[in-house]
């Protein structure tokens, strides 16, 4: 699948999340609270539109929602401008959606050790302490991030 099919897929997904999402919402406030069983009905409802809710703020950020640890407290776009700019070299749209398609392919442990790394300079000592992890937990967490990218682009 390409980036640019990727990019419409998510577009049309969250589309319809969002379309979806009202019309749950407007069924849910036609339900009579009065009576038992549709005020069960709208607890599920209720219970359906806040699953809705939570995958549609993780599609449009790229990120999970509510998340403040780490590095994620950062959108992906965010983290790629600042790899970007640390690397020195200018690179086209294309290359910068397929940063983010590799980003987004990394373990969350893996994206947060290798921007740590290389896009805030930190020593994986420095990152171990900072995520309660080994130095050597860390070191393959790089390594692997880095090897998933290089394929990315290879």
């Amino acid at each position: 699948m390409t980036t640019t099919t990727k990019a419409t897929w998510i577009e049309t997904l969250i589309s319809q999340y969002a379309t979806d999402s009202r019309a749950l919402d407007n069924y849910r406030k036609s339900l009579d609270l009065d009576d038992p069983q549709e005020a069960k009905e709208a607890d599920t409802v209720s219970e359906m539109l806040s699953d809705m809710r939570y995958a549609l703020t993780w599609l449009k950020r790229g990120r999970r929602p509510g998340s403040r640890r780490g590095v994620e407290i950062t959108d992906v776009y965010r983290q790629r401008e600042i790899y970007i700019k640390l690397s020195g070299q200018e690179i086209t749209d294309a290359e910068r959606l397929k940063l983010v398609d590799a980003l987004l392919a990394l373990s969350d442990r893996e994206r947060t050790c290798f921007l740590l790394h290389m896009a805030q300079g930190l020593t994986l000592l420095e990152i171990s302490s900072k995520l309660s992890l080994s130095k050597r937990s860390v070191q393959e967490y790089v390594t692997r991030a880095k090897d998933k990218i290089s394929k990315e682009f290879l």
